[in-house]
């Protein structure tokens, strides 16, 4: 029997859902464009601040653009609008973007420049496989309580797992300031539940 920690309740893996498509940076705009920058609260600034143009990967299935998007990681601020204005993140940036399509922008987009990982897995209990210095396949998830202890709430809130860099968590916190926006576009999987199945399901 897996020996869970209360750390694999409380966080949440980040997925986006079957209502939405990757997005790509357009570059023939952003060629055309000053260098970009970086704001803690975008929608304070994202008249005046330069803000980074996206397209839609491919044709929308409905010609609606949803609440989050991946790569890069996209969100409309509607939905992190409490995140962006309530917490300091270490290791995250917020990206004011927009998103065009068949003629029409979507404003009040950002992009979340994450980079605060951490070092989180709990080796004696995960099931996982280092192939190299730089790759880990992991088949099971088992977040460990005695590294996660060592680190304040308000450091880990947001992070990428270091093991595995793909793996995005999101503390219940954040979790639920998003999910009463009742956001289209975005899934989050319970680590305990988490699985390579669950990651493309």
């Amino acid at each position: 029997m897996t020996n869970y920690s209360n750390y694999d309740d409380e966080y949440y893996l980040l997925y986006s859902d079957e209502n939405s498509i990757m997005v790509d940076l357009d570059e023939d705009i952003l060629s055309n464009n000053k260098d970009g920058g970086t704001f803690a609260i975008p929608g304070e600034l994202i008249q005046d601040g330069y803000v980074y143009p996206l397209i839609l990967d491919k044709p929308y299935k409905n010609d609606a653009i949803a609440d989050f998007h991946d790569l890069p990681y996209t969100f409309s601020y509607r939905i992190i609008k409490d995140v962006a204005q309530r917490h300091t993140l270490p290791g995250v940036q917020w990206m004011p973007a927009y998103i065009h399509y068949k003629g029409k922008r979507y404003n009040d987009h950002v992009i979340m420049h994450l980079f605060n990982e951490i070092n989180c897995l709990d080796e004696d209990n995960s099931i996982f496989k280092r192939v190299s210095e730089f790759t880990t396949i992991i088949d099971k998830i088992v977040l460990s309580k005695e590294k996660l202890d060592n680190i304040p709430l308000e450091d880990r809130l947001i992070f990428i797992m270091e093991e595995k860099t793909s793996l995005i968590f999101m503390h219940q916190i954040i979790v639920d300031e998003i999910m009463q926006h009742n956001p289209v576009g975005i899934r989050f999987i319970k680590s305990k539940d988490w699985g390579v199945s669950e990651a493309f399901g």
